[in-house]
């Protein structure tokens, strides 16, 4: 520890009971698509409405396959991870359900 008394870094003491302020609202959006359930995790429904990440699972439950944005301020750049562990880019959030449903789902 640094007991330098010309240390000239500033020491901020933060206060536990202090109000964090406001938290952005996440809520989880779900629908069915070809018997597939798509689960999607959004950050600040009623402003921005950004997808954190999604999850899709198959008819009988088992997992598919998650998606993402890579670049989460633009909310592009879509990565699909699938259940073996392989990862794909794809164009567009739709793309990246679409591709678990129909084509790296029956993997």
């Amino acid at each position: 520890m640094n007991h330098n008394a010309n240390d000239p870094r500033t020491v901020y003491v933060i206060d536990p009971t202090a109000d964090p302020g406001p938290l952005p609202e996440i809520v989880v959006r779900r629908f069915v698509e070809n018997g597939c359930t798509v689960t999607g995790v959004v950050i600040d429904p009623a402003d921005a409405q950004q997808m954190l990440y999604g999850v899709v699972t198959r008819p009988d439950g088992t997992l598919a396959g998650t998606y993402y944005p890579a670049d989460t301020v633009r909310g592009d750049r879509w990565r699909v991870v699938t259940a073996d562990g392989t990862h794909y880019h794809a164009a567009s959030e739709y793309n990246a359900v679409d591709a678990l449903i129909n084509g790296l789902a029956s993997n």
